[in-house]
């Protein structure tokens, strides 16, 4: 098809002869004007398990994400960072920066990429935001996707990301949840319509695209991506996306937008699979202890194959050992920006 010989006509370009950028999604869950908005709008619903305050919360992560790309994805031209009205600290103190690393920085509100969905802001909802990236003025095709947890931890390459154009997707084949006949069941027995999944989502995303047995799980890995993957598959679906930036919050029956993305590149012979995951994934919950993270961080320390690594929730961490951490992941992401 017409996707799979204009790929293939790429790949005769070298690994540097293309643009890639940053995008990342970023929230100040703490700010009294987010927060008014927020109960405003869900004041009166029923809001998900997944909607509560620690998704939205943060404690200057953003800061080593983009210092972890200038350092370790220096290729990066931009690092466009999406947000709803506010400014990150990071922006206001990259001005001491070198003007080399300070002009890679930009910032996207949401009324730029809802722009032919208005009415349906403000928008607390990831899902929504994460399906409009090829609205982002600038953005190039080639782009790399970062949650405000996830960090490079070591040097990459571009075919660390991107081979011969095409994506590489970090993950494993799983069956779908309904050929799983012990899910089934459960899901029979503890029902919960309501709650989200990321693992479901991802099934969904490639239900859509016409998976039926089995899907490509993925984890909290930065995310290669490419804007005419979006693109292309919302102009041959028409509707698709309307439904999906419509609601405020997310929903249990969303499906995972650069999932979609990525079924719809495998599909078409436009992406790479591989199962070499190279993150450390460590997810923080309000009972754990506080070392659990501690523990994560020296095994990226000792693990020279680990270029990644993803730190959730740690809003969450008491104060006393939060400090400790963030002079850990200061020291494994040290750069001078201003040399």
């Amino acid at each position: 098809n017409y996707f799979y010989y204009f790929d293939n006509f790429m790949s005769y370009y070298t690994e540097n002869e293309y643009p890639i950028d940053a995008v990342i999604t970023w929230v100040d869950g703490t700010d009294p004007k987010f927060l008014k908005k927020k109960q405003k709008f869900s004041k009166g619903k029923n809001i998900s398990q997944a909607n509560t305050a620690s998704r939205y919360n943060q404690v200057g992560e953003i800061d080593f994400v983009i210092k972890s790309i200038l350092k370790n994805v220096p290729f990066v031209r931009k690092i466009f960072i999406v947000t709803d009205d506010q400014i990150p600290k990071v922006l206001i103190d990259s001005q001491k920066w070198l003007p080399k690393y300070q002009n890679k920085l930009q910032l996207v509100d949401h009324k730029e990429i809802f722009s032919d969905y208005i009415n349906y802001l403000p928008s607390f909802n990831i899902l929504s935001i994460e399906s409009l990236f090829h609205k982002i003025k600038g953005l190039s095709e080639h782009f790399i996707y970062f949650n405000d947890d996830m960090f490079v931890v070591r040097p990459t390459k571009i075919e660390d990301w991107f081979l011969k154009g095409k994506p590489i997707i970090r993950g494993r084949w799983v069956n779908m949840p309904d050929k799983v006949w012990y899910k089934v069941f459960k899901n029979w027995i503890f029902s919960n319509k309501n709650k989200f999944s990321f693992k479901k989502s991802q099934a969904l995303s490639a239900k859509i695209v016409g998976f039926k047995k089995k899907y490509f799980r993925t984890y909290h890995n930065p995310r290669a991506l490419k804007k005419s993957y979006y693109k292309n598959f919302y102009d041959d679906n028409k509707g698709l996306l309307a439904n999906q930036v419509k609601p405020r919050f997310r929903l249990a029956t969303q499906y995972n937008p650069y999932a979609l993305a990525w079924h719809y590149a495998i599909k078409n012979q436009l992406a790479i699979t591989t199962k070499e995951m190279k993150l450390i994934e460590i997810n923080f919950s309000i009972n754990d202890n506080p070392n659990k993270v501690l523990k994560g961080l020296k095994k990226v320390e000792k693990k020279s194959e680990i270029l990644f690594l993803n730190l959730q929730s740690l809003d969450l961490v008491p104060k006393a050992k939060l400090k400790i951490i963030m002079n850990v992941l200061n020291n494994l992401i040290k750069i001078d920006l201003t040399k």
